[in-house]
């Protein structure tokens, strides 16, 4: 038991009232009166009963019932959307029983060296945090720990995490299955699931653990889904999806939990902070003015009743006065509480005036058994926003002096209480995004498809294995060159981290005490990059991250870089292009040093420092850098520039006619203008398509082997726009004839050498080879791949996260080392993966089983493509039916199969909680179906 441990939040801190203590006892007392007024009117549902000492009769209900939106969802990128869902998903585990005193709240302390999870509950006058709490955090940290150090596992752990947390929770979900025979009570058409099913879960006939696989199954059947449809009103239907999907938190939880691990470097050492509750106290009364509100006789009884309660410290805000507080100076805290539920109207009001910490939504319901803790040890900032936020929900009290009554509405934390519906919108680089939730759901979809294929192959053979006989000669081939490698590694002599010479080493790092080198001047110039994996003492900051990007001559991509050492100052690519050369120069060639860096930011002298430093090298280059960066008056740190939009909006002023210049540029059309205009203000201004843009692969950039590939496509595209038109360009983009436009202007040459380029730009605009996609996988932060990655090269395989790194590792090596693409595509379309990485890479570092694929097929022109649009009709029909007007492909399939293709359709609708829309049309003479995932 090394990683958790359970504290009290302000051990310091005598908790009495104080004459100093920032929550006056005036202001207390008029809060906790106006919320019994506000918790009355709102007509609530009776609380659930609770004794604290013999002297409350009942603790109101702080289930997740009621919920409407206060405060609108975080704007956040994928790495927060990870931390944010991670943080709910754990404080809805901790919450294992429907009793008020287990709602939580978590928080995340985070750096890539390790992570703290701090976790607190409701105030009680019991224990916070028993033995099963602490075993189960222990038992889930030393998994995660162990997925985010890659390390291989002999059997998949997730289904032993599993099980283990759905024990846990084993009392909400025996809960939950109460209420879901609640639901169908008197249907006998439910008596099989009601009785067989959750009734003997309630009774402990069934295991926990297979009633709540057996939900998750059923949850995820669009059979299921139909019969509720059918035989169960709405509310009856919501009702019932919302129980299965409390009953499903578990499950779900796993999967969050094993993707924060795999994603996040920090997980690799975990520590978890348990806050020991505050008991309920007693507040002073406050004189409610009777005479100015409208109450009735039974409403005073119930006010009085309300005034003489204890009052509470909730979950959230016990965590945020412990994170704002002495005892924990963390500038690492995530900006963000997760909650088992939504929070109240006061919590969720106090948390949007501090402004610091946002969370899932609030309820907007009122409680009178409401107060903060005395928290003392503050720093006078904080307090004075603490005084601020009181006030002003004072105000908003006052203000509530009739509060009218709130339809109650569903929620269900995480997944919706009905299937989960999946947008997709366009921005100004990419015609169609993606909700990353959507691509995961897709790529299970896809392996549960593989799955039930092979299940289905395995019984046809008598439930024996499936005759992988042609396959056993490469598994045992990969599996001797491991051994191989392995023991020369084992048997390698150390070398100086710097320059690999074996000869006596004489200096080892006195931090780590494991890097050893030559001597102190080999220690001295690895030390740029040796940090990133020794005991620095201090978080690694921008510059730490500068100075590695000079040295590697790689431009940094960390967004705290270009903001701090002015990048973002500079509109033009150009720029950022020559301030970096600058910086190299000054790193790499003269020395300066990091220290000098870092206090010019802090001092905000970036510029004057810079500009001395040049004159003191009496180089004619830098001395002519230090008049051209005297010239940029815009330039300092942390400095912005006027962004991307105004060098698009230049753009189109130059080569739009007036009438397309009104217009919106998401409204411009054909869509191939639009990617053409964004792409000759990138390539103008000295910019490159980013690899998560459509014109990284629509113009080619995917083809490019290197960066100095990528260069001279860069210069080639410009010489070809100050020759050619732009209705030239965008016309030829939108035809695919790109290539013959170099031609006709003498550029041809430049393109001559780029591999790949010409067969992928003559049909770009209809279609491309999957491999471009799964090129453009191995360079972006995103866990799951496109779909036609998963289904083509081998991802619906993989049978848990590590396979899956694996797989991306090696397809990320062959393209690390500048093989051809378009050879692995037709490897891919042959279904002869295996062999062909075996020879290009000398050895296979993963299964065979996960490189098979459903190829060869006959007479399918799309496989192994990514079409732009595709219509699928039945082979009778497509005679009949012309091109399309929108070039989309035709993709036909047999009569007979067009049944099947329907209930594919639809299952999958089901399955990624998307709605379908079906529409009938008549075409010469025949009635056709038209289905629309929205």
């Amino acid at each position: 038991m090394t990683r958790v441990r359970v504290i009290d939040p302000f051990p310091d801190l005598p908790y009495v009232r104080d004459a100093s203590a920032w929550f006056p006892p005036e202001i207390e007392s008029e809060i906790t009166t106006l919320a019994a007024w506000c918790q009355i009117k709102q007509q609530q549902r009776e609380p659930l009963s609770s004794v604290y000492n013999g002297q409350d009769d009942r603790e109101e209900a702080l289930d997740d019932e009621e919920c409407t939106n206060l405060l609108g969802p975080l704007t956040l990128d994928s790495e927060a959307s990870i931390k944010r869902e991670f943080l709910d998903r754990l404080a809805e585990l901790l919450c294992y029983s429907k009793n008020p005193a287990l709602i939580t709240s978590t928080a995340l302390i985070y750096s890539d060296e390790e992570v703290t999870v701090v976790a607190a509950r409701n105030s009680s006058n019991g224990q916070t945090w028993l033995d099963k709490d602490i075993t189960m955090l222990e038992y889930l940290a030393e998994v995660l720990e162990q997925i985010a150090s890659n390390k291989s596992f002999e059997l998949d752990p997730l289904p032993a995490v599993q099980s283990t947390l759905i024990r846990y929770y084993s009392d909400r979900i025996r809960h939950h299955a109460k209420e879901a025979m609640s639901v169908v009570k008197g249907d006998a058409s439910w008596d099989n699931f009601k009785d067989k099913m959750c009734g003997e879960a309630v009774s402990g006939l069934l295991c926990v653990d297979d009633f709540a696989s057996g939900v998750d199954f059923l949850a995820r059947l669009s059979d299921f889904h139909d019969v509720m449809e059918a035989g169960l009103t709405k509310k009856k239907k919501l009702r019932l999806m919302q129980e299965l999907q409390y009953i499903r938190r578990p499950i779900q939880g796993t999967v969050a939990f094993a993707h924060v691990a795999q994603r996040l470097p920090g997980f690799r050492k975990i520590k978890i902070v348990l806050l020991k509750s505050l008991p309920p106290r007693k507040v002073k009364t406050w004189k409610f003015p009777f005479g100015e509100f409208t109450v009735t006789t039974q409403l005073k009884a119930k006010l009085c009743d309300e005034f003489g309660k204890r009052k509470h410290i909730h979950a959230e805000m016990m965590l945020m006065t412990y994170l704002l507080s002495s005892n924990n100076p963390s500038s690492e805290v995530f900006p963000y509480l997760g909650v088992s539920k939504k929070t109240c109207l006061l919590c969720g009001n106090m948390l949007q005036e501090m402004g610091i910490f946002g969370t899932r939504g609030n309820h907007g319901k009122c409680y009178s058994q409401w107060t903060l803790p005395y928290a003392l040890g503050v720093s006078p900032e904080i307090t004075d926003k603490l005084r601020i936020a009181v006030e002003r929900i004072r105000s908003l009290l006052r203000a509530k002096n009739d509060v009218p009554h709130r339809d109650a509405e569903k929620e269900s934390a995480i997944v919706d209480s009905a299937p989960p519906r999946y947008e997709t919108h366009e921005t100004l680089f990419n015609r169609v995004v993606q909700d990353p939730k959507l691509i995961t759901r897709e790529a299970e979809w896809f392996a549960m498809i593989r799955r039930r294929n092979r299940k289905s192959e395995t019984n046809s053979v008598g439930n024996g294995s499936p005759d992988n006989s042609e396959l056993i000669p490469l598994v045992t081939a990969a599996s001797e060159t491991g051994s191989k490698d392995k023991g020369v590694q084992g048997a390698s002599l150390r070398a100086c981290a710097l320059c690999k010479n074996t000869r006596k080493l004489n200096h080892t790092c006195g931090r780590c005490k494991t890097a050893v080198y030559c001597d102190f001047d080999c220690y001295r110039s690895d030390w740029y990059r040796h940090k990133f994996s020794c005991i620095l003492g201090r978080p690694l900051d921008a510059t730490d991250y500068l100075v590695l990007a000079c040295h590697t001559k790689e431009f940094p991509q960390d967004d705290n870089v270009v903001r701090q050492y002015g990048f973002m100052c500079f509109d033009s690519g150009k720029d950022r292009a020559r301030l970096f050369e600058l910086y190299i120069r000054l790193v790499v060639e003269w020395g300066i040093d990091e220290e000098e860096l870092r206090d010019a930011v802090e001092m905000d002298e970036l510029k004057e420092m810079i500009m001395f430093q040049c004159s003191q090298t009496m180089d004619f280059v830098m001395l002519s850098d230090m008049q051209w960066l005297e010239s940029k008056r815009e330039f300092k740190a942390n400095g912005e520039g006027m962004g991307p939009i105004a060098l698009i909006n230049a753009a189109r002023e130059d080569l739009l006619t007036p009438d397309d210049r009104d217009l919106p540029i998401l409204e411009l059309d054909p869509p191939a203008k639009r990617e053409a205009l964004l792409f000759y203000a990138q390539i103008r201004n000295g910019f490159k398509p980013d690899v998560d843009e459509d014109n990284w692969i629509s113009c080619g950039f995917c083809t490019a082997a290197n960066p100095e590939s990528e260069e001279r496509l860069c210069s080639a595209y410009s010489l070809l726009m100050e020759r050619c038109s732009f209705d030239e360009f965008w016309n030829a983009m939108a035809r695919s004839t790109i290539v013959d436009l170099f031609e006709k202007y003498g550029l041809a040459d430049k393109i001559l050498q780029m591999r790949n380029f010409s067969t992928l730009m003559a049909a770009v605009s209809k279609c491309h080879p999957s491999v471009w996609e799964l090129k453009r996988f191995t360079r972006v932060d995103s866990s799951d791949p496109f779909r036609a990655v998963v289904v083509d090269y081998g991802f619906m395989n993989c049978e848990n996260a590590h396979q899956r790194i694996q797989l991306r590792e090696m397809y990320q090596k062959y393209f690390d080392d500048g093989q051809d693409e378009m050879r692995l595509h037709e490897a891919c379309i042959a279904g002869e993966l295996a062999i062909f990485l075996k020879s290009a890479l000398g050895s296979l570092e993963v299964p065979v089983g996960l490189l098979s694929n459903p190829y060869p097929l006959e007479n399918c022109p799309l496989k192994g493509m990514v079409a732009k649009s595709v219509i699928v009709y039945p082979e009778s029909l497509s005679n009949q039916l012309g091109t399309p007007a929108d070039g989309a492909m035709i993709f036909t399939i047999p009569d007979a199969e067009n049944k099947a293709m329907n209930e594919y359709v639809y299952d999958k609708a089901s399955f990624l909680g998307l709605r379908l829309r079906v529409g009938y049309f008549r075409s010469k003479g025949q009635v056709m179906e038209q289905m629309t995932f929205h």
